[in-house]
């Protein structure tokens, strides 16, 4: 889903070129029917996908599933060594990026490209948001974020975070606690933007004994909308759908609110 933050994260949905602004159907019936097939990165159509969201030929030879984008301390194209496809990794490794703190179900370290910020910490369901370090590459962003991760989780609990909001906490003083295990020859990206981003989300109601929903074991979805939060749609009874982990999936998609009814197929 595409997001905005205007006061609360306004949320759009995209389905076969027709754009639904989400955060107007809470409260509403939503209904999704998965076609039983699935669009990969590459272009064609899939019963299933071999691991996130790629098929085995696109996971094993694309550079946008290489190691290095799971693991950003293994980047190499700032040395100018290939891994997959050096032009490709020139244009994504060797541009700004900022290592964060976030609060989201507890402080977490994260890394994420500068032009990406805020829709980084929306994706992740953070409350709260301070930059920690820019950095001229993804590879130092990772190095920093390896160093940290020794004392502060770089995971998001997603259940823990879907169950309420967390309290606002002393984000810069967190920050300064941190930047001391930033390794010596990286310290002089540390950031002086000590500007704390606040976000709010459009729930009405949030869950207690979460269930999860994937289209492979239940192809059709339909219940009342109570909240979006992160990338999950909340519904009633407890059951949260992850969107961004459904991606290129084919759907059917339609609601009904107020004795109105849309439906896209």
């Amino acid at each position: 889903m595409d997001t905005s933050l205007n006061g609360v994260v306004e949320y759009a949905l995209n389905i076969h070129n027709q754009k639904f602004l989400m955060n107007d159907l809470i409260d509403s019936r939503i209904k999704i029917s998965w076609k039983g097939k699935i669009m990969c990165y590459c272009g064609e159509e899939k019963k299933k996908v071999y691991r996130s969201g790629f098929c085995y030929n696109c996971y094993w030879t694309l550079p946008q599933a290489s190691q290095s984008i799971f693991k950003p301390e293994l980047c190499t194209a700032h040395l100018n060594i290939e891994e997959r496809d050096l032009v490709w990794e020139k244009k994504f490794q060797l541009a700004p990026h900022y290592v964060y703190i976030a609060n989201s179900s507890g402080i977490k370290v994260g890394i994420t490209r500068k032009t990406q910020g805020i829709t980084r910490w929306i994706d992740q369901g953070a409350s709260q948001a301070i930059i920690l370090a820019e950095v001229p590459n993804r590879r130092f962003s990772g190095d920093i974020e390896v160093a940290l991760k020794e004392h502060v989780s770089d995971k998001t609990n997603w259940r823990k975070m879907l169950s309420a909001e967390p309290e606002n906490v002393d984000m810069l003083e967190i920050k300064n606690q941190l930047s001391s295990f930033v390794p010596n020859e990286l310290k002089k990206f540390i950031s002086n933007d000590n500007f704390i981003t606040q976000i709010k989300y459009p729930v009405s109601k949030y869950p207690q004994k979460i269930k999860s929903l994937k289209l492979e074991k239940a192809q059709d979805i339909n219940a009342v909308l109570k909240g979006i939060k992160g990338q999950y749609l909340i519904f009633e009874n407890n059951e949260v759908f992850n969107v961004r982990s459904h991606e290129g999936f084919l759907v059917d998609f339609s609601f009904e609110k107020e004795n109105l009814q849309s439906s896209l197929f």
